[in-house]
């Protein structure tokens, strides 16, 4: 009866640490690593954003979902460049893949349109 007690809670232990070992459920494409390089020296953003695109690309050809995120991540990174349409497409794509991210996502395009708008009657 004491070896079963013991027993228990070590399988229990056992089986949770062979769970953080299995492969994920997504093809992240590297991109903790490539947005960890970027953070540390920001030269290295440029090549982060080629990446996530052609990693992104490889995902849509080959059918596979796109990581969580990696729209968004990708969007922002357009965003930061000036480019808002690509921003605004890239955030659709992941409020379309990612529903719980809806709100968010919409939030974002939302405040992107205004500014676009405010930035026309400027120019008027």
């Amino acid at each position: 009866m004491k070896n079963q007690i013991f027993l228990a809670p070590l399988l229990l232990s056992l089986s949770l640490l062979g769970g953080c070992a299995a492969p994920g459920l997504y093809n992240w494409g590297g991109y903790e690593q490539a947005l960890y390089s970027g953070y540390k020296d920001v030269t290295k953003m440029e090549a982060m954003r080629i990446n996530l695109e052609a990693h992104i690309g490889a995902m849509e050809k080959s059918n596979q979902k796109v990581a969580p995120g990696l729209y968004a991540e990708l969007g922002t990174l357009y965003l930061q460049t000036g480019s808002s349409d690509l921003a605004i497409s890239y955030y659709t794509k992941e409020r379309s893949a990612w529903p719980e991210s809806r709100t968010l996502m919409t939030a974002l395009i939302q405040n992107i349109e205004r500014r676009q708008q405010a930035a026309t009657e400027s120019k008027s």
